[in-house]
């Protein structure tokens, strides 16, 4: 009869054996947990990007699903749980709840959006409002800012008067700005009803269209170089774009978030957060620190201030 002990070494041999062959078929996490596969909560957002097979992008994928699911018909987003389709996503109480434990509600703001454009005929229309707020760790030395749209049904909703029916503001990204050089992770929380979730975050100052159509990236790569606000095919057309529209350079000072917020059925945002290294010096205020788009024809871009770190890099310029 074979010794205990040599039993024992070799059945702990097999079992190392299987788990490293179950890691490097990427098997590995899901046989140890089912859940595995949607791990909860903030989310490193990589200066230098993340690599795809075909290159480098700016940008993570938070909830695949809905229109950026490419394996279904349909664009139902699926809303992040406790249990599933939560990568990125955390669950506080409220808007205001501090979204990480050790962290204090330092400053907030409600600022007015206003659209005065050729659009509007260059009169002011009060379209929507954001929640800006920073909470602190003093202990860590780190800053969590908030923020979270609400569009206004009220009559300037429709911001082009001169066109049948409603032309409303559908806000596909929002960027916040002055984080230049600060490792940042970011998070989202689905505190409003009918809200859909976060897609995607960017390290980077550009919003790329998408739809579930050929020649649209759920990544898109930060080559050809692209910094400008919003690329993509500024058509109604359903026209396949190059892919030099589907493109957006990295820029540290800035991360986007893309989302779906808009009149009739989406008139909030989650609340979307970012983690960053703060002094413990009040926050400055930048103009145009938080910036709204509209990645669907007509391309639109809102811009309102924000809170950022005390020492940071303006952020009026779009370039990196």
């Amino acid at each position: 009869m074979m010794p205990v002990k040599p039993i024992l070494q070799f059945l702990c041999t097999m079992l190392k054996i299987a788990s490293d062959i179950l890691a490097m078929t990427g098997l590995g996490l899901l046989w140890l947990s089912p859940l595995a596969a949607s791990a909860t909560g903030f989310e490193p957002l990589p200066i230098s990007g993340v690599l795809r097979d075909d290159g480098t992008s700016a940008y993570i994928l938070c909830n695949a699903s809905g229109k950026f699911d490419e394996s279904t018909n349909h664009n139902i987003p699926r809303k992040p749980t406790p249990s599933q389709s939560n990568t990125c996503a955390i669950f506080p109480a409220n808007d205001i709840a501090a979204p990480l434990p050790g962290f204090n509600l330092l400053k907030h703001a409600s600022r007015q959006v206003v659209m005065n454009n050729a659009l509007t005929g260059y009169a002011d229309k009060k379209i929507a409002s954001v929640l800006d707020i920073v909470w602190r760790n003093q202990a860590s030395g780190e800053c969590i800012y908030g923020t979270r749209v609400l569009t206004f049904s009220s009559q300037d909703a429709d911001y082009n008067d001169q066109l049948p029916g409603k032309q409303y503001f559908r806000i596909t990204d929002i960027a916040r700005g002055g984080f230049a050089g600060r490792e940042v992770e970011i998070a989202y929380a689905l505190t409003a009803s009918g809200a859909e979730p976060i897609y995607r975050v960017g390290r980077s100052y550009t919003a790329v269209q998408y739809y579930k159509r050929p020649g649209y990236q759920r990544q898109p790569l930060a080559e050809p170089a692209f910094h400008n606000a919003i690329n993509g095919v500024d058509s109604t057309e359903h026209i396949i774009p190059e892919l030099r529209q589907q493109s957006a350079s990295l820029n540290d000072n800035w991360v986007n978030f893309t989302t779906l917020i808009g009149l009739p059925k989406r008139p909030a945002s989650p609340m979307m957060y970012v983690k960053a290294a703060c002094s413990s010096a009040p926050p400055a205020e930048q103009p145009e620190a938080i910036r709204l788009r509209q990645a669907i024809s007509p391309f639109i871009e809102l811009n309102v201030p924000g809170f950022v770190p005390s020492n940071a890099t303006s952020t009026e310029t779009t370039q990196p």
